[in-house]
């Protein structure tokens, strides 16, 4: 009915941009006026998390280009390669995430834990090549 039958998903990355920071604004806002029902704006302000600007601006914005770089690429990908292979891929991620999660991070203790998630990450690796066959 909007939307132009040749548009793809390129073409929403800034609504989503938009969109996104009009949700996070408003659940602020939401929060902020759940603090003020029994007390004053300023007690409400100084009750919420506090942003640390000086100090997450920048690890905060690469975080926000990088992901948004990513989200671009993706659907890129899906629009070139097809959904079968273009979705595979990029859900390929979290496999380099879990990669990260277990050697650089340590967020997963144990020879047994880490020897489940590499199965898991073979089952997934398996799923993934098993999809791009679909392909046409």
């Amino acid at each position: 009915m909007f939307i132009l039958e040749s548009a793809s998903g390129i073409d929403f990355v800034l609504s989503f941009a938009i969109g996104a920071s009009l949700v996070t604004a408003v659940l602020w806002l939401i929060r902020f006026m759940f603090h003020t029902r029994n007390s004053s704006f300023s007690l409400a302000y100084a009750n919420m998390p506090s942003f640390h600007f000086r100090v997450m601006w920048l690890p905060g914005g690469i975080s926000g280009l990088l992901w948004s770089v990513g989200n671009a690429a993706s659907m890129i990908s899906v629009d070139y390669l097809g959904e079968a292979i273009g979705y595979s891929v990029i859900q390929g991620s979290i496999l380099i995430s879990g990669l990260w999660g277990i050697f650089w991070f340590k967020e997963v203790k144990g020879s047994k834990n880490i020897l489940f998630w590499f199965l898991s990450a073979f089952l997934t690796f398996a799923g993934i090549l098993l999809l791009t066959y679909e392909h046409k």
